[in-house]
């Protein structure tokens, strides 16, 4: 492994570690937040790496652009992996999106719930399953990073449906995905208990560093414990899979806040309330 891993990944962790470089600075996004029309979003994109991917200021082709970038990155980024590591990256950065979109095709249908329940179980079963064929260590780094991201969408569920929703336990618990680091079934109960929101920092501590107010505290935190476990694999061992996996979680969380904030500007919303929707920035 120790001489075959550098050969594979020497070039693809090089142009990661090069990309990596170009995430943007907080001072963008500060430009960003001080936009008042599209044309002045579409001055500040154009000079990142996304501004060729964008045809205008409209907020479809914005949007549009964003989304082609990504796809662009993706396809360059997983050129030279081995079909198990691509069957893995695709159910993680395609299929997870592909099940969204399915989701919002069901979500009339009179046992909606049912049908999320399933859909995310088999989901999730598959991507187990594609985990168990990578090898150990590059299985321990996914695993990591992808069970964060499933921690956060369990937490900031079960605290939506249970403090905003007012849903029954048994109700909270059909939308709880089975997969994630820490947020097992006992610590699942605990949330279900909770009695405020602010008990939650004594409650999951290795998560949440500071307390919580309202929604936007949890968010902003669940982000900042996910974007750390992405961040630790780029120290230790160089040549490894997780590297470019990190990379393409990392500009995904970018595009998410690309997108609020032009999303604000064209709906006129006031700077601090576009910055209270932007995360790890």
């Amino acid at each position: 492994m120790w001489i075959t891993k550098p050969l594979k990944f020497s070039y693809t962790n090089a142009m990661c570690r090069a990309i990596k470089s170009t995430l943007l600075e907080r001072s963008v996004f500060q430009q960003l937040l001080t936009a008042t029309t599209p044309g002045d979003i579409l001055i500040v994109v154009r000079n990142t790496p996304y501004g060729k991917f964008i045809q205008s200021a409209l907020e479809k082709s914005m949007s549009q652009g964003l989304d082609a970038y990504f796809q662009y990155l993706y396809e360059k980024v997983t050129a030279r992996l081995s079909t198990p590591e691509k069957e893995m990256f695709f159910l993680f950065f395609v299929g997870r999106k592909e099940l969204r979109k399915k989701k919002k095709t069901l979500k009339n249908k009179k046992n909606a719930r049912e049908i999320f329940r399933k859909l995310d179980r088999e989901y999730v079963e598959s991507l187990k399953k594609s985990l168990s064929k990578l090898n150990r260590e590059d299985r321990k780094d996914l695993k990591a990073i992808a069970g964060s991201y499933f921690d956060l969408i369990n937490i900031i569920t079960i605290v939506r449906l249970k403090f905003i929703y007012r849903f029954n336990t048994d109700t909270i618990m059909q939308f709880v995905v089975p997969f994630g680091n820490i947020v097992n079934s006992e610590e699942i109960k605990h949330l279900l208990k909770l009695e405020k929101l602010s008990d939650i920092s004594s409650l999951l501590p290795s998560v949440f560093k500071r307390p919580i107010k309202d929604f936007t505290d949890l968010r902003k935190e669940l982000y900042n414990y996910h974007i750390n476990i992405i961040n630790k694999v780029w120290y230790g061992y160089p040549f490894k899979l997780s590297i470019p996996f990190a990379l393409l979680r990392l500009k995904e969380i970018e595009i998410k806040n690309l997108k609020a904030c032009i999303e604000g500007v064209y709906f006129g919303l006031p700077e601090k309330e576009i910055e209270r929707m932007l995360v790890g920035v």
